[in-house]
């Protein structure tokens, strides 16, 4: 299509000079150009040749007028051309020019109602309507026969890199009724979680053998996490943990363990008890070890109300109120020290060599029967 490019310079009233230029289609812009003409438009000679698109000039009523011309392309599919527009006019406007007639089953990008407000390019698609579920709503949309994630694009319909379709992106839209979109996000966000506490066992001889003494209470810490969470459609998924970091530090629990006494007591020879102290004894039996269990307030064969820490006898083999310890030969459990209060049949014929004693029954039958090595200290 033949055009004319020019440039005028224009003196305004005021008597300032205004450097303006121009491209213009001759067949779209005949009209506007002699439009101009009665204007008596002041316009200085010399004027240099440029591409810019734009012509300007000062009417007698002493207003400035611009008017302007975009080149558009227009591509239905077989033929190619290119078109001047104004700025305003239509994209059906320019497919009637360009002699296209939409079908049933085509549309154009951008739409027939979509106004030019550039250079911009036109196509015409062969098309089909799919149902389109995203963002909480279904639409019937026409789309073009191109692949899903193109025919999206272009019907304006945005998709994330990691949004999830109910068909592959490079489907045909022809082989496609319907497409569910799923928004996938991320969100960064900080949580704080407790650090617990390390249990320290320290050896005194300060309290006796066999006992226990908290020396510093312990107490969590806390760490913030900051997490990159995936949400999908609104709703969370997963989440991977981006950083850590320790906003209280944890304060250890310290416990003192017994051991006055350990060197003084014994001479046949020493265990390590279940806190590591190596105790000296005066001497060890092995047998059978059983359980037993009695309500609270009953009484023992010393006369003690029965507890745990206390365990059954014979005390011809072990004297009453002797400290023992009782641990299962092969160090599947431990009973721990125990202070020897009361005795039973079992004890008397040899048939045990120690009964502990627990106030559950369940943990009785835990306990069932096992061979024991029982260490008499004193």
């Amino acid at each position: 299509m033949a055009h004319n490019s020019f440039r005028r310079k224009y003196l305004t009233k005021a008597g300032v000079l205004v450097l303006t230029s121009v491209m213009l289609c001759v067949s779209a812009f005949a009209v506007a150009e002699a439009a101009a003409e009665p204007d008596e438009s002041i316009a200085l000679p010399g004027a240099e040749i440029t591409e810019n698109k734009i012509y300007d000039y000062l009417s007698n009523d002493g207003e400035f007028h611009v008017l302007s011309a975009y080149e558009v392309t227009v591509n239905d599919g077989d033929d190619t051309c290119k078109l001047l527009a104004q700025s305003g006019d239509t994209v059906s406007r320019l497919l009637r020019e360009a002699h296209i007639s939409l079908g049933k089953n085509q549309i154009s990008v951008p739409g027939a109602d979509a106004e030019i407000t550039g250079d911009t390019e036109i196509r015409v698609y062969d098309a089909k309507q799919v149902s389109v579920n995203a963002d909480g709503e279904t639409k019937k949309m026409m789309l073009p026969e191109v692949t899903v994630e193109e025919a999206l694009t272009l019907a304006g319909v945005e998709l994330g890199r990691e949004d999830i379709l109910s068909v592959k992106r490079t489907d045909s839209v022809k082989e496609t009724d319907a497409v569910t979109i799923k928004r996938v996000t991320y969100r960064e966000e900080t949580v704080s979680e407790s650090v617990p506490y390390e249990k320290v066992k320290e050896n005194s001889d300060e309290v006796e053998l066999g006992k226990t003494k908290i020396k510093t209470e312990g107490s969590v810490g806390e760490k913030a996490i900051l997490k990159r969470v995936k949400y999908i459609d609104g709703k969370r998924d997963s989440s991977e943990t981006v950083t850590e970091k320790i906003v209280k530090k944890p304060v250890d629990e310290v416990t003192l363990v017994g051991t006055k006494g350990a060197s003084e007591a014994g001479g046949a020879g020493t265990f390590t008890d279940e806190n590591g102290v190596k105790v000296p004894y005066r001497y060890k039996l092995t047998g059978s070890g059983t359980a037993y269990t009695a309500p609270a307030g009953a009484l023992t064969a010393t006369g003690n109300a029965v507890q745990e820490g206390c365990v059954a006898i014979n005390p011809s083999l072990i004297p009453y109120g002797s400290k023992v310890y009782v641990e299962a030969t092969d160090g599947s459990r431990v009973y721990g020290y125990a202070t020897a209060t009361d005795t039973g049949g079992a004890l008397m014929d040899g048939s045990a060599v120690v009964d502990v004693f627990y106030f559950s029954y369940d943990a009785c039958c835990n306990w069932g029967r096992r061979d024991v090595n029982v260490y008499v200290l004193s």
